[in-house]
């Protein structure tokens, strides 16, 4: 009997002790996740691949005719030189300058690395257009008049001390030499910045972020079902929702046939606009880097996905970035700011009717840029205690501008006995958020579904991390109902007769 007590004793220390391992795992994990979900790992620099000059016809006959092949290797050489003058300024190598760059255009080139190593100083060139002028009959010179858009800013500590982005023209003179074209001159002849802009958003909204439960993360686009999404955007009609939050990766989107994504999105905001809901499209889904070399790719990204969103009724608002600020350590606070405000100017510029905000990690970084945004949106995974006074600091910071909690949740995972997690859990935190959160303008749940498979190059390898991300739904991944919906029910009445508002 005694032996029995004892075996009995000495497993109930072990479940004690398994469970507080459990628990230590399962804190370290909440922790990444809350910290590290969209952490993006520093890359080693190097030049990007080459963009594209849009090239327009000479006013005039030139000495020698320009052709296809001239302008695909004009256009590279110009497109490498700026990218090279980036790296280096990034770098502080100045040493690499000499393969794109050549005479005054070198000169000038290693003042400008030189200058950005002592005062933090960077400048990309996003886009260009450019018109030849002149092509010497033997093919050993060029000019053509450009019009540059460029994005120039200085760091400090802290962040940003100063920022422009500006549209220029200017004269760019190129030599055929040994090893190929190479930027000899460059004479900026005007510059003027990009006009500053809002698109006010006013409204309330509640719903969710959404994958299908079956091709999350990179996943979604490539395998994208419109019968499912169908299904999926009228469930979160009948669970009280009028909004979604979807994610536009950057591969996608960049890939070099985009058709296809781009069809799709086209697809997802027309299913939405059917069942009378709003979408908030995340850009840059999964950016892995902020390269400046790279900043132009991300110009023709929003050149790519821009149109399609501004021609949709369905866009609420375009959320620039999800949590970029969990970039900062590896990045830097300036360099991350300054790609944030480059992109909002960019898309003022494109696409000026479309309410812009920026999903931060936590309230705490909610005020970055609340000048340049029409949305404040933040997410909350912090302690349940102090949600509402995190909202009500936010909202003194926003200065009137709508205030939208665009991730809000709690995994389900229980590894037994209800730890770490259970579903009765999940509906009562998703309740007493929901509650602390009620003077918001909006609120997003994280997210519609469990994922049966989660994407580990996106959360990771650790099993506790994937556990975890796979449970946050308030749908299991079969579609049935977990007890979160009746929490969501209450405080969601039903919203059929604002279909189509």
């Amino acid at each position: 009997m005694m032996r029995v007590a004892g075996l009995a004793l000495v497993f109930v220390a072990s479940l004690v002790c398994t469970l507080w391992l459990a628990a230590v795992a399962f804190g370290a994990a909440q922790e990444r996740q809350t910290t590290y979900r969209y952490f993006a790992q520093a890359l080693d620099a190097s030049v990007e691949r080459g963009h594209s000059v849009d090239w327009r016809s000479p006013d005039a006959a030139l000495a020698r005719p320009f052709t296809d092949g001239d302008a695909a290797l004009l256009g590279r050489a110009l497109d490498e030189a700026w990218q090279v003058l980036a790296l280096a300024q990034e770098t502080g190598d100045g040493s690499i300058l000499a393969d794109r760059f050549s005479g005054v255009a070198l000169e000038r080139a290693a003042l400008s690395v030189a200058d950005a190593t002592a005062h933090g100083g960077r400048m990309a060139v996003l886009s260009q257009k450019a018109q030849p002028v002149f092509f010497h009959k033997d093919g050993s010179l060029f000019q053509a008049e450009t019009e540059t858009v460029v994005a120039r800013y200085l760091g400090a500590e802290t962040g940003l001390s100063a920022f422009e982005l500006t549209r220029e023209t200017g004269i760019a003179t190129l030599l055929n030499e040994s090893s190929g074209w190479r930027l000899y001159s460059y004479e900026r002849r005007a510059s003027i910045a990009l006009p500053d802009g809002a698109a006010p958003w006013t409204g309330a909204m509640r719903g969710f972020n959404y994958y299908p439960a079956g091709s999350p993360w990179r996943a979604f686009w490539r395998e994208f079902d419109p019968a499912v999404t169908e299904a999926d955007f009228a469930a979160v009609r009948a669970l009280g929702g009028d909004s979604v939050r979807v994610f536009l990766t950057r591969e996608d989107f960049l890939a070099d046939a985009p058709d296809a994504a781009l069809a799709r999105l086209e697809q997802l905001l027309a299913l939405a606009q059917q069942q009378g809901l709003r979408v908030v499209p995340t850009l840059f889904d999964l950016k892995p880097h902020y390269r400046l070399g790279g900043w132009a790719e991300d110009a023709r990204y929003l050149q790519r996905v821009l149109p399609v969103l501004a021609a949709s009724g369905a866009v609420a608002f375009v959320d620039i970035k999800n949590e970029p600020d969990l970039d900062f350590a590896a990045h830097g606070t300036a360099k991350v700011t300054a790609w944030l405000n480059t992109m909002a100017g960019l898309i003022r510029d494109a696409a000026p009717g479309l309410p812009l905000t920026v999903g931060w990690s936590d309230a705490a970084q909610a005020g970055r840029l609340a000048k340049t945004l029409d949305v404040i949106s933040y997410h909350e995974y912090a302690p349940i205690a102090g949600t509402g006074q995190r909202l009500a600091t936010v909202r003194a910071l926003a200065g009137g501008k709508p205030v939208v909690v665009s991730e809000i949740g709690q995994s389900s995972f229980d590894l037994g006995f209800g730890y770490p997690g259970s579903e009765a859990r999940q509906a009562a935190s998703l309740a007493q958020r929901l509650d602390a959160l009620a003077g918001a303008e909006g609120v997003l749940v994280w997210t519609l579904h469990d994922f049966p498979v989660v994407d580990a190059t996106v959360i990771g390898a650790s099993p506790w991390r994937q556990r975890l991300q796979a449970a946050f739904g308030v749908l299991r991944a079969d579609g049935t109902e977990k007890p979160a919906v009746a929490a969501l029910r209450e405080r969601w009445p039903d919203l059929s007769e604002r279909v189509g508002d």
